[in-house]
């Protein structure tokens, strides 16, 4: 891949990252060779003749996997169907999110002060775009629903509604996670602590709950483990290539992440700074593979040994802008929680989801891409938390009088 060559590709609104829009181009020009590659394979035209790529080797798979088959379906370019994509999860997103919210607020302050925070987050997620959108989406559907069906007692008819429900939400967080990698984790600690802590049923019965979730969520990895092992089997047969680690790079982000500051170390948030170490460490791992991540690992703790200082002070700066942004975004709902706080169970739910939400920008970078899911837990926080405390001061006026 070239610079020229992505300068040439067609802009595509809303932002999706050059490198995606080339792997998702090449996986629709695998489409139109007969025979065509399996899915996840994309092709390249060169002077030479044809070169194969993996697509979604360490992440986004599910995006390379469904857009190519969106657009042969429809029959559309694929910037046209990324928008659909887009603005149709989006669109849903809000319908779903503002009826369920609205429905379950109040206090009428409390619903004004969601739908005026719900048109920023709108425009910071459509300014952001990319899979980013991901996370704060289900931040805003999933938290109403489940604060509304585990605020009511559950009988046998709620049960299986629930048993129902929760696979369906399971398989739409599986490929959640699939299109951008723990995009849906904060929701699921959301939901599983609310089921286990705060259902009015049997504990059997949470267990099923769970286990529904639970299976819904691995579904849509065990439908794709096939898919993975066709588009590696074809891959080593044509260009011996080498399957990695299925999974976003972890030590990879956090060892560039510390490029935060100024340093001394020539840290700085770009991939190529962490390729360069794992050469001295490493010369010969592959990009993203075991032996990389490895690599990598061994740089950032040397790192923790070397200048303790230098990494709680890096840790703690991005923890004081992610307390500035929870402050921003919770308002005055973080004093409506402090002075009326909420049941326990609530509170930890949101807790863990927050805190889950907060670790790409500890770990990696306070950027907006990276903590878009915070800002929206954090909305949602301080929204049902000033409307808790406006119900408790409403009850506490009316027995008084």
């Amino acid at each position: 891949m070239t610079s020229s060559a992505l300068d040439s590709l067609p802009t595509l609104f809303p932002r999706l990252m050059p490198v995606r829009q080339w792997d998702l181009l090449t996986a629709v020009a695998a489409q139109s060779y007969t025979p065509s590659p399996p899915p996840l394979v994309g092709i390249v035209q060169t002077d030479s003749g044809v070169a194969y790529r993996a697509l979604g080797a360490t992440d986004d798979a599910g995006l390379f996997y469904l857009l190519p088959k969106l657009v042969a379906f429809l029959n559309l370019p694929l910037n046209v169907v990324w928008a659909l994509w887009f603005f149709g999860l989006l669109v849903l997103t809000l319908v779903v999110g503002i009826y369920s919210t609205v429905r379950l607020l109040q206090s009428p302050s409390a619903k004004a002060l969601y739908l005026i925070e719900l048109v920023v987050l709108t425009v910071l997620i459509v300014k952001v775009g990319d899979v980013y959108q991901l996370a704060p989406c289900l931040a805003l559907v999933g938290v109403p629903l489940a604060l509304q069906y585990f605020s009511k007692p559950i009988d046998e008819k709620r049960f299986r509604i629930g048993m129902a429900a929760l696979v369906a939400a399971g398989v739409i967080f599986g490929w959640a996670h699939l299109i951008r990698a723990h995009s849906a984790t904060a929701v699921l600690l959301f939901i599983g602590t609310l089921l286990l802590c705060a259902t009015q049923i049997a504990w059997p019965k949470r267990g099923l709950l769970l286990a529904a979730l639970i299976i819904g969520f691995v579904l849509p990895q065990v439908y794709m483990k096939p898919v993975f092992d066709a588009r590696d089997s074809f891959l080593q047969a044509r260009v011996g290539y080498r399957s990695i680690a299925r999974q976003h790079p972890f030590w990879h982000s956090v060892y560039i992440g510390f490029g935060y500051l100024s340093n001394e170390y020539g840290l700085a948030y770009r991939d190529e700074v962490a390729e360069k170490k794992v050469r001295e460490i490493a010369p010969d791992a592959e990009y993203c593979s075991p032996e990389y991540e490895a690599a990598l690992r061994k740089a950032v703790i040397d790192l923790v040994r070397q200048d303790y200082r230098f990494v709680v002070q890096t840790l703690l700066a991005k923890s004081g802008i992610l307390l500035i942004s929870l402050c921003i975004a919770a308002n005055i709902g973080l004093i409506a929680a402090i002075r009326r706080p909420k049941s326990w169970e609530i509170e930890l739910a949101f807790g863990l989801a927050i805190g889950f939400s907060a670790l790409p920008g500890i770990l990696v970078m306070v950027r907006p891409p990276y903590i878009l899911g915070f800002f929206a837990f954090a909305m949602l926080y301080g929204v049902f938390s000033l409307d808790a405390a406006l119900q408790r001061t409403q009850v506490a006026s009316s027995l008084a009088s």
